[in-house]
């Protein structure tokens, strides 16, 4: 697996996709993590698949056979095991980010500077802000 190549572009412009849409499938990362991927995108949330991987690989265990070993050693070569959550994390901000800021330059649309509280408040739900 690896970034899209134009992560930092799109991280700088606030438009970062999905963090499952952040990483790449390169070819052999089937071998290993076949049942996550459909159609060469990931199938899965990111987190639900590292944390299989470090389950399915034992990735965390000190006490492996010699095979065990040089299967998580690839494994960690080939897949962000210590870097997806930064990741993740970017991704899931702007996300939060462009929601908001959709939602703010929506009220400055529907109101003006010298529009009262009572006014503003039937913005949010029609007859909250009308003293009846």
């Amino acid at each position: 697996m690896k970034l899209i190549p134009n992560f930092a572009e799109l991280l700088h412009e606030i438009k970062l996709p999905s963090p499952e849409k952040c990483f790449l499938i390169e070819a052999g990362d089937e071998n290993y993590i076949e049942k996550w991927i459909r159609d060469g995108e990931l199938a899965c949330d990111l987190e639900t698949l590292f944390e299989w991987i470090n389950v399915e690989y034992k990735l965390k265990k000190n006490n492996l056979t010699n095979n065990e070993k040089t299967i998580a050693e690839d494994i960690k070569k080939i897949f962000p095991i210590d870097q997806w959550r930064v990741i993740k994390i970017f991704s899931d901000q702007q996300k939060k980010y462009r929601y908001y800021k959709k939602a703010i330059e929506d009220v400055k649309q529907r109101t003006t500077p010298r529009m009262n509280e009572q006014a503003i408040m039937t913005i949010f739900s029609p007859g909250w802000g009308i003293n009846t």
